[in-house]
């Protein structure tokens, strides 16, 4: 699968701007595998309308509008390259097809789309705007489903798990773990000594169970760790309004609850926005605390994944070939 995440000038914009953006959305279409998935979307800031006709390969019936300018560009770049509108061939009301509102809640617009190459259009089950997600922008969120029918691979049944051996720092945890294993290894030596019969595997079998049945019993498993979960309950407590204040937004009916709740969301947007900001500094600070005591202690597997976690999981590789202006490929020092 192939994404374009577009970003397209607005219908005031130049028409040497709007040339520009439309080549070179073309060149990067061309770029791409002809047998790839090809999604693409994003801002396009185009109107396309409820009509199709002239264009009924590219788009449904299902628009909200009139089609302007850059939807006429939008439509003729995709009935040339056999690309589908999503928002215009599914059936829903407006307010699940408009994805823009204006800051003062009076103009609404679709002007953000989600396109796919004709080949899989029968993959694109649906196309609908999300109101309820809280983004913090005057767009709405708009969500595809898309089904694919793979080659069956077989099924991985097997499930890995890590022991949280962290907790053996604990002392008390440590010696829970200690005491089990040397019970069991006691009773294993009375069994092995009253049966000649025995194997290495059977010995080894038992072995492994032993080590195993203490771990779960004494340190257990490694949790999952909540996503963010540097984000202080004050915080979390400051989005759960900024939520509801969203729904009360998109629920108002008359324009003046619309530009009290307005004016109310983007006070809360902007106190959420600092506050996150102030846990991310603190989290980070707490990290660089923890990576120095590791590093003053000897401690370099803590240390390395501290580091880990600071730098992201993605850190980039210094292994990158060097090219000159021509594109070449430099190697020598020189």
């Amino acid at each position: 699968m192939t994404i374009l995440q577009c970003y397209a000038p607005t219908n005031d914009s130049s028409e040497e701007k709007k040339d520009a953006f439309y080549e070179l959305l073309q060149q990067e279409i061309d770029k791409t595998q002809k047998h790839d998935i090809k999604i693409i979307m994003g801002d396009m800031n185009a109107k396309v309308g409820s009509s199709n006709i002239h264009y009924e390969r590219a788009m449904g019936k299902h628009g909200c509008g009139n089609m302007n300018e850059n939807g006429e560009r939008l439509a003729e770049l995709y009935t040339t390259n056999n690309y589908v509108i999503g928002g215009t061939i599914f059936p829903h009301r407006n307010i699940h097809k408009l994805t823009w509102c204006s800051p003062n809640q009076r103009d609404k617009n679709q002007i953000d789309h989600i396109m796919i190459n004709g080949v899989w259009k029968r993959s694109l089950l649906d196309v609908k705007v999300k109101r309820g997600a809280d983004v913090g922008r005057d767009h709405h969120l708009v969500k595809a489903d898309i089904k694919l029918k793979l080659r069956a691979n077989g099924k991985n049944t097997r499930s890995w798990k890590q022991f949280d051996i962290e907790k053996l720092k604990e002392s008390n945890v440590r010696k829970e773990y200690t005491t089990l294993i040397r019970n069991r290894f006691r009773i294993l030596e009375n069994l092995n000594d009253e049966d000649d019969t025995v194997t290495i595997d059977d010995k080894w079998g038992k072995i492994s169970e032993i080590f195993t049945k203490s771990a779960e019993e004494s340190i257990g498993f490694k949790q999952k760790q909540k996503y963010k979960d540097w984000i202080t309950p004050r915080t979390w407590d400051n989005i759960i309004i900024r939520r509801d204040t969203k729904k009360k937004l998109n629920e108002a009916k008359s324009q003046r609850l619309k530009e009290r709740y307005q004016l109310e969301y983007s006070q809360i947007h902007r106190n959420v926005n600092r506050m996150v900001r102030n846990d991310k500094r603190a989290h980070m600070n707490s990290l660089a605390e923890k990576a120095e005591e590791a590093a003053n202690k000897g401690e370099q597997v803590n240390l390395h994944k501290i580091t880990k976690i600071i730098c992201g999981k993605n850190t980039a590789s210094s292994n990158i070939p060097v090219k000159d202006k021509l594109g070449n490929l430099l190697t020598s020092k020189k």
